[in-house]
């Protein structure tokens, strides 16, 4: 039996190596500018002050101490097998637009201040988006889900981007 182990254990090693991972999908920063966004988000105070409004336990004890100008955000996404290459991507799009907030919970005491990006496109708003995020200030802002698989370039170089 032991000797047996070793010779299967030796072949399987040998027949993973000979696997070579397929080349990532990319996309350009020329191809991302020109992708869809939805409409401009004019009325994205509006937006956010009617939402948190209707989202918060106690919305008369909000307190916005500003909101951001609309970013242009896009998300890589692809599910189940990010190796295989020919697995669809998903491509989320739309405006980012960051709030400073303080508002009560539901004990009746203040949160604190803390900053919250939504997403806005075509005048809806969609919160936990994963990727978006207060953190960048580039114009599109650009996300890849990590072991997607996925490169983005710019100047024929790969660049970094937020998770």
């Amino acid at each position: 039996m032991k000797k047996l182990l070793l010779p299967a254990l030796l072949g399987s090693t040998l027949l993973t190596g000979c696997y070579t991972l397929p080349d990532p999908t990319e996309f350009t920063m020329e191809q991302i500018h020109h992708l869809d966004y939805g409409s401009y988000p004019r009325n994205h105070e509006q937006l956010i002050k009617r939402h948190l409004a209707q989202t918060l336990i106690d919305p008369r004890s909000m307190m916005l101490d500003g909101i951001s100008r609309p970013r242009k955000f896009v998300r890589f996404e692809r599910r189940f097998h990010p190796i295989e290459t020919d697995t669809p991507i998903r491509i989320i799009t739309g405006y980012v637009v960051c709030a400073r907030v303080n508002a009560k919970n539901s004990y009746g005491g203040y949160t604190g201040w803390q900053l919250h990006p939504y997403l806005i496109r075509d005048g809806r708003i969609y919160e936990n988006v994963f990727g978006t995020g207060c953190y960048s200030d580039d114009d599109p802002m650009v996300s890849v889900e990590p072991g997607s698989y996925i490169k983005v370039l710019e100047n024929g170089k790969e660049i970094r981007v937020n998770p």
